[in-house]
């Protein structure tokens, strides 16, 4: 995949080398959703999970002179209803000083080229209500679809899990 540049700012593939950086902007992005809250994520977790032998999500990264300013993680996903493969971005940041640069713009355009190569039918992700991102999802293209995004963990997981014994 060729690289994308706009002026100084270039978006290219993650490499394990870039696990500090998505660490890094992961652990802001958290911060920025949920202050104080210390990372469920590690580096290691990163360069595991990310670059291993069955990657769980691929990622981008925007570089301004060399120094990464952003991010998006995506993976891959399936439609069911359609039957056909789709995207999922789970994460996409951007420095504050960087914001209204065009980085999240490449990033995501970065995610769209993947898309149409691999013959997804779309790409997905969820936004909190009220998020400032969502008025940049909408001037991309993206659809608001009114859905809830519901989510099942902790003891309430095993609780239903037992269930099924």
């Amino acid at each position: 995949m060729a690289d994308m540049q706009t002026s100084s700012l270039l978006v290219r593939k993650a490499a394990v080398g870039d696990a500090e950086a998505l660490f890094r902007f992961t652990a802001s992005l958290i911060e920025d959703h949920l202050p104080g809250q210390t990372p469920w994520v590690s580096v290691n977790d990163i360069k595991e999970k990310g670059f291993g032998p069955d990657p769980l999500f691929e990622a981008m990264v925007a570089e301004r002179d060399h120094q990464p300013v952003g991010f998006v993680s995506f993976f891959r996903g399936y439609a069911g209803w359609r039957g056909k493969p789709m995207g999922i971005v789970h994460a996409l940041y951007v420095q504050p000083g960087e914001r209204r640069s065009g980085a999240a713009r490449l990033l995501m355009a970065g995610v769209a080229r993947i898309a149409r190569e691999r013959n997804w039918i779309r790409i997905e992700l969820f936004v909190e209500e009220e998020r400032p991102a969502i008025h940049f999802y909408e001037s991309i293209g993206m659809r608001n679809l009114h859905h809830r995004h519901y989510r099942l963990e902790g003891e309430a997981l095993e609780h239903l899990a037992r269930e099924s014994l």
